[in-house]
């Protein structure tokens, strides 16, 4: 044990002294600069070095070390190393955080005082204008009576463990202009702001193509195929204009920003973007500063709705498998709002069509993934993958929603019989 403190002792001492000498550069110079790479620098760490020589934001690169789940234990050589790379304080900080506690006592540590969980405030939108229909003449103009599920017949998620808070930096404008730049066009949007248009092909729509459902321990979870994905499906409103489909930013995060409907005796379940102003408040919506109750539709029709059977609602590519335009309308106008969602420990939960219920109609006994896991891989892997399509994007070049090369291969993506994903109705 002696040498075990005497060791820790030691390092820390080095790296105390490593810091030291990053704070003081300044005005120190050179001394004592390390010119070669130390020879035990890991390759995660080369990883991150290479991020900072692409000129990467700190926000980028703090978000992929956090988002890697990974530990970086660093010498107090590879902080003086890193330093004379370039690479920042604040990503350095980051990685001596990731670094596993190292054990100086075998003795039991008393536990420490149960903490109350703290008093989350639920954030709150601007209240827009409510989203103007896709085409009017094709279908009815408003929704009908809808049917409200009532609580006994859907059972919530008591049973999944508590979502764990996810320490990523929080995003801001900047970055996701930074982000988003490769894929698409910033536009101004009457009543929303700066919004974003994805550069894709007349038809498209949120939540239908390029991505699949998983279920989570918070509810129901888009994971998207695109490499923009992890961003525009989990933060903030999609709205519609008059030329297509807008992102409006937002900061809350969320497994999906969808309203669902069902139509259980007909084995169709189906959803939609949740417009600009519908925010759930102290457990119950608003939606432009107004209260609504729980079969409220958000002033959506049937254009907005993605219906599929609930025989291919597991399907990893729904193009194949969307439910004709006139059996929509049926469709659409058989089923009911479920609006069953709520906030866990300052989470949101996006309960939807719940667990029991999903698998009697799918006919498919599944289990919840920790979100956590989910959100972890698909933010690690679109970083990577956005890292490069930002390095080989410059002012001038036509973006492009699938980045450099088309959809990247990730799990679950499966395009159409010919090999491509048919744009368009």
């Amino acid at each position: 044990m002696n040498m075990n403190r005497k060791g820790l002792g030691q390092w820390n001492i080095r790296v105390l002294a490593a810091c030291a000498l990053i704070a003081g550069a300044g005005s120190m110079g050179s001394t004592c600069r390390a010119q070669n790479a130390p020879a035990d620098l890991s390759p995660d760490v080369q990883e991150v070095l290479t991020l900072s020589r692409q000129h990467m934001d700190d926000a980028v690169i703090t978000n992929y070390i956090i988002s890697t789940g990974k530990s970086y234990k660093l010498s107090a050589d590879d902080i003086i190393y890193l330093n004379n790379q370039g690479v920042s304080q604040p990503v350095i900080s980051t990685l001596l955080k990731t670094a596993p506690a190292a054990t100086v006592s075998a003795q039991p540590v008393a536990p420490a005082e149960p903490v109350p969980p703290a008093v989350v405030s639920t954030p709150t939108e601007p209240s827009p204008s409510a989203p103007p229909p896709v085409d009017a003449g094709s279908a009815p103009a408003a929704p009908g009576t809808v049917v409200a599920v009532p609580d006994s017949a859907a059972p919530g998620l008591a049973a999944a463990p508590s979502p764990a808070p996810i320490a990523a930096p929080p995003p801001t404008m900047d970055y996701f202009q930074a982000q988003l730049a490769p894929y698409g066009t910033w536009v101004s949007v009457p009543g929303q702001g700066l919004c974003w248009q994805p550069a894709v092909s007349v038809g498209w729509r949120p939540y239908y193509d390029g991505g699949h459902w998983v279920y989570t321990d918070a509810g129901w979870y888009w994971q998207s195929d695109y490499p923009w994905g992890d961003i525009t499906f989990h933060y903030g409103r999609w709205v519609y204009t008059a030329s297509g489909w807008a992102w409006v930013p937002g900061y809350e995060y969320a497994p999906a920003w969808v309203v669902w409907r069902h139509d259980d005796p007909d084995g169709y379940i189906g959803w939609a973007p949740l417009p600009p102003g519908a925010v759930l408040v102290n457990g119950a919506w608003m939606y432009n500063g107004v209260h609504v109750g729980v079969d409220f539709g958000f002033g959506l029709d049937v254009n907005y709705f993605t219906f599929v059977g609930y025989n291919h609602f597991w399907e990893p590519n729904f193009r194949l498998w969307i439910v004709p335009h006139d059996r929509v309308v049926y469709a659409y106008w058989h089923s009911g709002v479920v609006n069953h969602y709520a906030y866990d420990h300052g989470h949101f939960v996006d309960v939807g069509v719940p667990h029991d219920r999903m698998v009697v109609l799918t006919h498919n006994d599944f289990h919840a993934t920790p979100i956590v896991d989910v959100r972890r891989e698909e933010e690690a892997h679109n970083v990577i993958v956005r890292n490069e399509d930002i390095h080989n994007y410059h002012p001038g070049m036509a973006p492009d929603a699938h980045g450099g090369g088309g959809h990247q291969n990730y799990p679950g993506h499966n395009p159409g019989h010919d090999g491509h994903d048919n744009w368009g109705h």
